[in-house]
Parts: structure tokens; sequence; C-alpha cells
């Protein structure tokens, strides 16, 4: 099975009414496919693109002190890939969680990763979540959890204001990531998954994988749908 043709059994009625479009170009796709070929070939990024410790195209590693250990990606935040993240953030398509999902459960099969004990998506605001209906980060980590056969925890991390990171600039997100907490939920010596669906800064994922640690995580690795290409200096991990 390609990576694109991740399995979506969707009702046949409700595939008249709204039918399976890939999430970047509009192409109509059958009901067992996420993206099509094309623009799947166009989001892959390439498992020697990017640095496996900080998770970027230029890595930051030398620039910034990491709270997590690794980091695996699925594509690049380009023309082909920001078409479908938009649409995911505007609860228009869901079909990248899924096709990214796959990516990243068979990049995390490689010994390279070791064993992983849970997943953690990164949270968002009751408040977003009520108007978007789901959390895109959630739905990238549960089926990575299904693929994987691993727990999938959305009670260890919350956030408790309503302020989107893709909406500030570097140095708002560096502010933004106050609003992110840990319950005081023991997860001692586990290694811990955090997904979220952008890598920009790296702010929000870092702080998360600072505060799991502080809870007993032995290890984060951190896996991300995309990550965008910046400058080391324009990154403000804190």
């Amino acid at each position: 099975m390609k990576l694109y043709k991740l399995y979506q059994i969707k009702n046949p009625i409700l595939n008249f009414f709204y039918p399976n479009r890939c999430p970047s170009c509009e192409k109509f796709l059958s009901s067992g496919e996420t993206v099509c070929e094309i623009c799947a070939e166009d989001m892959l990024l390439e498992q020697d693109s990017y640095c496996h410790q900080c998770g970027k195209i230029n890595c930051f590693c030398n620039y910034h002190k990491l709270y997590y250990d690794k980091a695996v990606i699925a594509c690049h935040y380009d023309k082909a890939t920001i078409p479908a993240i938009l649409k995911l953030k505007l609860s228009k398509n869901t079909n990248f969680a899924y096709f990214s999902a796959r990516i990243l459960a068979q990049r995390l099969q490689s010994e390279e990763y070791g064993k992983l004990d849970m997943i953690i998506p990164v949270p968002m605001h009751n408040t977003k979540l009520r108007e978007r209906g789901y959390n895109q980060a959630s739905l990238i980590a549960k089926e990575i959890a299904n693929l994987l056969d691993l727990p999938c925890r959305e009670d260890i991390l919350y956030k408790n204001k309503s302020v989107a990171q893709h909406q500030l600039n570097a140095k708002q997100r560096a502010e933004n990531i106050n609003h992110f907490h840990v319950r005081n939920i023991l997860i001692q010596n586990k290694h811990v998954l955090l997904c979220d669906d952008v890598l920009t800064t790296g702010n929000t994922l870092n702080y998360c994988a600072e505060l799991l640690k502080q809870v007993g995580a032995s290890r984060v690795t951190i896996a991300s749908a995309s990550t965008t290409i910046a400058k080391p200096k324009e990154a403000i991990l804190t």
C-alpha cells in the first residue's frame, strides 16, 4: 500500500454528497485515498533532508536548548502542504492528518526512535476545540496510536487560553507558550511521543516537552506533520 493510500472507510451516501478530494489540489479521490499521488510526492519530506534531533531542515540544535530528544517529520511546509494544512485547521478537509500520520507511524518503527510508551497531542483550548470540532494534533496522534497500538493521552497537557500559535509572530509565539500546562500525572520513566501539525519556531513543542519531563518523562520524541524552513536565529526557543 502506498503512503498516500491510507485506509479511510466512508459512508457511500456521504461520499455522494461530500465527495472525497485531495486537500491540496482538490482532485476527486477514491474512498481509500487521502492525498492524490502527485501531491503526496510533492509533500513528502525525505528522511535525510531534516535533522532528526531538532526536526528542522536547517538544523538549529546548536542555537537553542532542546528539551525533546528526537524528532520525526512527515512533510515539507510549502505550496503543496499549506492548502492541506489550512483546510485541516479550518475544518474543511481532515485528509492531511491521516496522510501524515501514516508516514510518521512508518518512520517511528525505525530502531532509531526506540520503544514508545504513549502519545500525547499538543492541546487546544476548549473554546477553539468547540469552534473547530476537533484538535488537528489529536487527529494525527490518535491515528498514529491506532497504527502503532499505543495509548493516546489527552489528559496530561492542557491549554488555558485560546490563542493560536499560527496567528502570532516569533516573539509572540515565545510568550504564548506560557498558556500550556501539565497536570500532575506521573509518567515516570515513560518515552512520550508529542504530536503537532506544524513545527515552526519549535517553541510550543519544546515547552511541552519540558513540561512532560517535569512530571517524569524520561524521553520525549516529537512528531510533526510538517516543518517550516526558517533561519536558526529567527527561532526563539526557551
